[in-house]
């Protein structure tokens, strides 16, 4: 079974390259071939000709399968058909494709040939004398050359009969004319004659030459046609493969049965694939669940792939699907009940299952649809139960479906049997077609019968006649329905959020990372120049320095390693970095602070006057000065080292003074403490979860931020969804001061989840 399906997939693989073979061109042989095989018997030239193609074109296949790459089994089954390139050119020399034997044929059919024409010339320029003769237009009855008896005649009217010596070979339906073989033909004719017999002997020698060829052929190319055969079944398996988009499943040793997606192939359109389960410990699954739910369809995919799984064929289902190998396989599905016979539907599908307990031999697939249907609810249960205990009992794998509520609570309650039901929409009781694996499902009898039509009082009183068992039990199934219905919106929700979580998480790791790295370089350098200062503050300074740098560097280690090991806590480790960063910032910030007491630029004062164009201004939140080059309403233009950045009115401080100090020449490291983010930002942000409003100005500022970084190229992550977010930020970057261009992201950047943003220079 693992070969045959090996085999199949090599066949796949073989669509690919070489491509489809054209083994219904090649004509059938097999007719041919019996006939050769008779002594004394010989094919015609059509026969010959068409041995001639089969031979050539097996060969053709064999060599493009037998060289094909990724199919071994195929190549050495290929490899098996022989070469028989010397009959072909035999016959293909002998025979014209107009289906006669060409004049080289042999030495002696050319010579025959050759006298053939030559005798014909002789016979037509003798009756075209009489055809041009004096009295020609009173003696022929037509001036043409005609053949009675495979002889050259003409066409003399009656009353001249004796007019022209010769042979009369009869005459015209009406009496008017005869057919006179003139004397001077005679001896033409019985030439030509002897020559046609002579030819049409050796024809048939040359016939029977090349069918003792072929006899001698027959064993190679009766196995070639089986080769052919083979390898044309296999094509049309993986046809039908790439057709249902199906795959090879694998192979279990034990009985564990398992289909991920199965998609039952004579299903229209879209169907809704199935997954299910039945073995690794549980033998026996009982699908539950409404009418038109999907439970008989379940139970054909289940009986379908184990068949088509054993003849080789890939089955419609999902990489990892697992298929065991079954002796026998038993199916009850279908009403099957016969007046003639005098079989009701219990009693057919009773008869049925007598038969499977009679025939049993394991390993064995017993497939059981309405088990226990057709007569008394109570009795058609408890019997249910004990034919699928009886084969549980006998080794047998048993798929079943049912109604009723004690095969329900058998499944539940004993051990080496599941449940399953298929599900529904809890509003309208339309089926979803969806297995949940682990759950009994309800038969919603009542609930489908108001949807179809039936008056609601005669739902109410069917309602009202329920014992309070039964009741009860309907009601515990819904209530477990509208559970499980709320514990998976949950698990959707909660998935969700991983996601956005992971990639948040992502960001912020890339983020902390560069903002460590741009921080330890300026430290490093801030601490070096004041080492070359050389006094004793310096010194202290750049200590203090080098401890704080590696207080940060240990940070930064510990909330990797806590990130990389509990993922979804890595907001809370950054949190935590953060904290400690802070400290050690402030730590920074005091030592660097002493070293350059007294030897600080004065700052530039602020002054309580209106933005306006011209003034020098600060930003209150990003901390960079610039001269104010336009104010529109609420928003004002700032020139900040060559670049253009756009930002709110009541962010600017205006400035009323230029800065000065004794150690300008001294680098003044701005450090960051971990609510201000003024280094560089990081090459991409994420507002994934947010809502427009909250998301435009966060990508604003990012833009702003990042060409005040001079980067080149910048990601915005905005997730699918409906994409109303998507759309928004694309309405931001168009036009934005910042943008050069912005394109979505490629297949390694996000796809239709990101926007890649040019900056300009």
């Amino acid at each position: 079974m693992r070969a045959a399906l090996a085999r199949t997939s090599e066949a796949v693989r073989l669509l690919e390259a070489p491509g489809r073979q054209p083994y219904h061109d090649l004509p059938d042989p097999a007719e041919a071939l019996a006939t050769a095989r008779v002594e004394g018997a010989h094919l015609e030239p059509g026969a010959l000709l068409d041995v001639a193609s089969f031979a050539e074109g097996a060969s053709e296949i064999g060599r493009r399968v037998s060289q094909a790459p990724g199919a071994p089994a195929l190549a050495a089954l290929a490899a098996g058909i022989a070469e028989r390139a010397d009959l072909v050119a035999e016959i293909r020399r002998a025979i014209l494709p107009s289906r006669e034997l060409a004049d080289d044929a042999s030495p002696r059919l050319a010579e025959i040939r050759r006298a053939l024409v030559r005798k014909r010339a002789q016979l037509h320029g003798v009756m075209e004398s009489y055809l041009k003769g004096r009295d020609a237009d009173r003696l022929l009855q037509d001036k043409l050359i005609t053949t009675r008896n495979d002889r050259y005649v003409l066409l003399l009217k009656a009353e001249h009969r004796g007019q022209i010596p010769g042979i009369v070979h009869g005459g015209s339906g009406s009496g008017q004319s005869v057919f006179v073989e003139p004397m001077p033909a005679v001896e033409l004719n019985n030439d030509i004659v002897s020559l046609a017999d002579d030819e049409r002997a050796e024809v048939l020698r040359i016939l029977r030459e090349l069918t003792s060829r072929v006899a001698l052929r027959a064993a190679d190319l009766a196995r070639a046609a089986e080769i052919l055969g083979e390898l044309d079944a296999l094509q049309a398996m993986a046809l039908l493969a790439h057709a249902m988009g199906a795959h090879a499943p694998d192979i279990a040793d034990g009985l564990d049965l398992e289909l991920i997606d199965a998609r039952h192939p004579l299903l229209s359109k879209e169907p809704v694939p199935v997954s299910l389960r039945v073995g690794f410990g549980t033998p026996v699954l009982v699908i539950s669940g409404p009418n038109t739910g999907g439970k008989t369809v379940a139970l054909k995919t289940i009986g379908l792939f184990a068949l088509m799984a054993q003849c080789g064929l890939h089955v419609p289902a999902a990489d990892g699907s697992r298929l065991p190998v079954f002796r026998r396989l038993y199916a009850d599905i279908g009403d099957d009940q016969s007046i003639a016979e005098s079989l009701s539907t219990f009693s057919a599908h009773l008869a049925a299952i007598v038969e499977m307990t009679k025939d049993l031999d394991g390993p064995a697939l017993v497939l059981l649809d309405e088990v226990g249907a057709g007569t008394d609810p109570t009795e058609g249960g408890g019997l249910g139960v004990a034919i699928v205990d009886h084969f549980r009992a006998r080794g047998a794998m048993v798929v079943a479906t049912t109604h009723h509520g004690l095969m329900k609570a058998y499944a539940q309650a004993t051990p080496g049997v599941a449940c399953a039901s298929f599900g529904y929409d809890p509003r309208s009781y339309e089926p979803t077609y969806r297995l949940e694996l682990g759950v009994p499902g309800r038969s919603l009898a009542l609930e489908m019968a108001e949807r179809l039509g039936l008056p609601a009082a005669v739902v109410e009183d069917a309602r009202s006649r329920l014992s309070l068992k039964e009741a009860q039990a309907e009601a515990m199934l819904k209530e477990l329905e509208d559970e499980r219905a709320r514990l998976l919106r949950e698990a959707e929700r909660l998935a969700k959020e991983r996601v956005a979580i992971q990639a948040e998480q992502g960001a912020l790791r890339a983020a902390e990372s560069a903002l460590e790295s741009r921080k330890t370089s300026e430290l490093q350098a801030f601490a070096g120049e004041l080492r070359r200062r050389g006094d004793v503050a310096a010194r202290q300074a750049a200590d203090a320095i080098k401890d704080a740098v590696a207080k940060l560097e240990e940070t930064r280690r510990r909330v990797e390693m806590e990130a990389a090991r509990r993922p979804l806590t890595a907001r809370q480790a950054a949190n935590e970095a953060a904290r400690v960063r802070s400290g050690a910032l402030l730590r920074i910030r005091e030592a660097q602070d002493e070293a350059l007491a007294g030897a600080a630029p004065v700052p530039e004062p602020v002054v309580a006057a209106p933005v306006a164009v011209g003034a020098r201004a600060r930003a209150k939140t990003l901390g960079v000065t610039g001269e104010v080059l336009a104010v529109s309403g609420a928003e004002a233009e700032l020139a900040v080292g060559g670049k253009r950045l756009r930002l709110p009115v009541d962010e600017l401080l205006v400035l009323g003074g230029r800065p000065g100090g004794r150690l300008s020449a001294v680098p003044r490291v701005n450090v960051e403490r971990p609510a201000e983010r003024t280094s560089a930002p990081a090459a991409e942000v994420n507002v994934i979860g947010l809502t427009v409003d909250e998301a435009l100005p966060k990508v604003d500022k990012f833009l702003d931020e990042s060409a005040l970084a001079d980067r080149h190229e910048v990601r915005v992550i905005h997730g699918f969804g409906q994409g109303k977010l998507r759309k928004a930020v694309a309405g931001l970057l168009d036009g934005h001061p910042h943008v050069a261009a912005f394109r979505q992201g490629g297949e390694r950047e996000g796809g239709a989840g990101a926007t890649i943003v040019e900056l300009k220079d």
